[in-house]
């Protein structure tokens, strides 16, 4: 994976200027490694903007970081990952966005280039896509980040929608902000209801 190639998909597809607002030059945004998100049916690995079906994408994913050679990991901190979908209901409707879909905190790794994510402490059980019919495409997006301060107490996602903060086009941004977390990676894809 190219990050040039992938902050510019990450851009045009205004996922960075949807989930994370107050970011003023998304071309800034410096990430430090890439996600691979690979599901477990045949063929359904995520790859920064590809269409796969709800049915094939319920299962929890295996999810690998890499991180950049300039950016090696810290073994001595732990990360987060999650999953959000910024068009809940729809693009054009956000009164359930941001969508929690899944939320793991605690992750460790054992190698400075990273690995496996399968260590972590489960905050939200993954739920799979599931797109309202006649809403169109939703992005689904996965992330990682570093938890800055050590033996982390996380604030409470109380609810899927709007993760809990009962603001529409509320998510992330605000539920990483709170806990002081740093973005490294992210990786996303499209899913329409199956039968639209």
């Amino acid at each position: 994976m190219n990050q040039a190639t992938d902050l510019e998909k990450l851009i045009s597809n205004e996922i960075i200027q949807d989930c994370f607002p107050k970011i003023s030059d998304p071309t800034s945004l410096a990430l430090s490694g890439t996600l691979t998100v690979e599901y477990p049916h045949p063929n359904t690995t995520v790859q920064q903007g590809n269409k796969l079906s709800p049915k094939v994408t319920q299962d929890a994913p295996k999810v690998t970081y890499k991180a950049n050679t300039a950016a090696p990991l810290n073994l001595e901190k732990t990360y987060t990952l999650v999953m959000t979908d910024p068009d809940a209901p729809s693009r054009s409707d956000h009164k359930w966005s941001e969508y929690c879909h899944h939320v793991e905190t605690g992750v460790k790794f054992n190698d400075p280039q990273g690995g496996l994510i399968s260590n972590g402490h489960e905050v939200i059980k993954h739920m799979g896509p599931g797109p309202p019919k006649n809403t169109g495409d939703h992005r689904y997006i996965w992330m990682l980040f570093e938890e800055v301060e050590k033996n982390q107490t996380f604030s409470p996602i109380n609810d899927r929608i709007n993760w809990g903060y009962n603001t529409p086009a509320t998510g992330i941004e605000r539920w990483a902000t709170e806990n002081n977390l740093k973005l490294l990676a992210m990786n996303f894809f499209f899913a329409e209801n199956d039968e639209n």
